[in-house]
């Protein structure tokens, strides 16, 4: 099935139209009268350290050397 240029136009047009349909609604919707508030604490600070050491390279048992075969 081929889509012609009339049939794209048409959908664009329906989006288009479906598009302001919203808009226009929500427009016409009244905010709410109540706002809520937003309360910001700073909380003490409290910090991890890590340490990383290198082992370097691991040479696996030739059982686990196997295991996946």
């Amino acid at each position: 099935m081929a889509i012609t240029s009339q049939q794209i136009v048409g959908i664009a047009g329906a989006f288009a139209l479906v598009g302001a349909a919203v808009w226009a609604s929500s427009a016409l919707m009244a905010p709410p009268k109540t706002s809520g508030s937003v309360e910001i604490n700073q909380l003490p600070e409290r910090s991890w350290a890590v340490e990383i050491t290198d082992l370097g390279p691991v040479e696996p048992t030739p059982e686990k050397r196997t295991a996946s075969r």
